[in-house]
């Protein structure tokens, strides 16, 4: 067994790993937005707590210095009539909505993972296709030297040919440079990897896409940035009517007081029989004598909402509502005039792929070299040109398809296809 895993260890430090798609998508949940997102999620869920009044507070008066008379009360404002309801509506509403944004961020955040992998995996292509044009020029320029003493050699054509080199190394210095852009992008997601492993079978074909835009729906709300909107719509409701149901309080508040007084003086003249059998005016003291049940009181305080002008509040939280209305409509118009126009523009840059493949598909066959290789005869110049042609034209269809996948990745973003947290690979699963 410790031989076993000295083998496995030595594997791995000899071959390091390898950053593939499904390591590449799997990143997505180390990401500190998705991580932020569920902290408030999980914030919202929990709600308000049950409350059987709004608002306790405890007053103590003391009346007097000589600190005879004390007067204590609890007071307490009860909850307004329907408010703990559309209290939990409202926090029910709020998670809806937090749920909502995440699946926002995380279609997005898969959105340019997805991106920049494809950009890889054409970049790679095309600096591919761009050595080969490379080593057919280089091959040009040395057919002409050679040529270079013969007569009725074209000086214009070795010009032109090293302008062409100077071009094409331009083309993949650029093409070098940005790979290691997006290979320092993948780092920011995943620092540790040897190696970038790709595969482009990952990707749908193009007839495949095809096929998906004809099956594909109308956006609704099923669209995450939709969604959104009208959650967020919905909660400003919640809302409304939660600060509605408290401006209907009829109930300033309650109170429960006791008055306790510590040998209370008090003097009254009484008209009493005198010393002389007759009657006088005297002064005469007593004690504070009351019952113990007259100490206690309560004191209950009532609003008149009638005579009470909150209309400006009011409105200020209905013109709220109807602008988080307005935006849920403008983002359901604004998508939907989007994805039928990038569909529309899908399917041209389709039709002038399937040309550009058919006349690489001549090519590959041979018959086009066959052409060229008749007239040529012995100059090999011709059949250069019919290898650059080739190449030109396999160049101008990566560069199209890579349009097609870009435009169709935003679709695939605009449907929420990227927020399903339970695919392995979200471009085979169509619109």
């Amino acid at each position: 067994m410790k031989i076993l895993w000295t083998i496995l260890l030595f594997a791995v430090l000899s071959f390091g790993s390898s950053l593939t798609w499904e390591t590449l998508i799997g990143s997505v949940n180390d990401d500190p937005v998705l991580n932020a997102a569920d902290r408030r999620i999980n914030s919202v869920s929990q709600g308000a707590s049950t409350k059987l009044w709004d608002d306790l507070e405890f007053r103590y008066q003391l009346n007097g210095l000589g600190f005879l008379e004390h007067d204590f009360e609890l007071r307490l404002k009860p909850n307004p009539w329907g408010e703990t309801k559309a209290t939990s509506e409202y926090w029910d509403a709020m998670e809806t909505y937090q749920k909502a944004r995440k699946a926002v961020d995380r279609s997005y955040i898969m959105y340019e993972r997805y991106e920049r992998g494809l950009r890889f995996v054409i970049q790679e292509r095309i600096q591919k296709i761009n050595r080969e044009l490379f080593q057919v020029n280089k091959d040009r320029i040395e057919v002409l030297r050679m040529k270079s003493g013969a007569e009725g050699f074209d000086l214009q054509s070795l010009i032109s040919a090293r302008e062409r080199e100077a071009e094409i190394s331009a083309a993949l210095v650029a093409d070098s440079n940005a790979l290691l852009d997006i290979e320092m992008k993948f780092r920011s997601w995943i620092p540790e990897f040897d190696q970038i492993q790709l595969d482009s079978a990952w990707l749908p074909s193009i007839e495949q896409i095809e096929k998906f835009l004809k099956e594909a729906s109308s956006p609704d709300s099923a669209y995450p940035q939709i969604a959104q909107a009208k959650s967020k719509w919905n909660a400003s409701e919640k809302r409304y009517h939660q600060e509605s149901a408290t401006d209907n309080d009829m109930f300033s508040y309650i109170g429960f007081g006791y008055k306790h007084v510590i040998a209370e003086k008090k003097y009254k003249w009484e008209y009493v029989p005198g010393s002389y059998s007759e009657k006088e005016w005297i002064l005469i003291r007593s004690e504070d004598d009351r019952r113990l049940i007259d100490k206690f009181y309560i004191n209950l305080a009532l609003k008149l909402p009638w005579f009470t002008d909150n209309s400006d509040g009011d409105m200020r939280r209905q013109i709220s509502v109807l602008d988080d209305e307005s935006d849920y409509l403008e983002v359901r118009r604004d998508l939907t005039q989007k994805a039928a126009r990038i569909r529309e523009e899908m399917a041209a840059i389709i039709a002038q792929r399937n040309i550009q493949k058919e006349f690489v598909r001549e090519v590959d066959a041979g018959q086009l070299f066959q052409d060229f290789a008749m007239n040529a005869g012995s100059d090999p110049l011709l059949l250069l040109r019919a290898r650059e042609v080739a190449l030109e034209s396999t160049l101008k269809q990566v560069r199209l398809e890579y349009e097609i996948y870009s435009r169709f990745f935003i679709l695939l973003d605009y449907a929420g296809i990227f927020s399903r947290e339970n695919l392995l690979n979200h471009l085979q699963v169509g619109l």
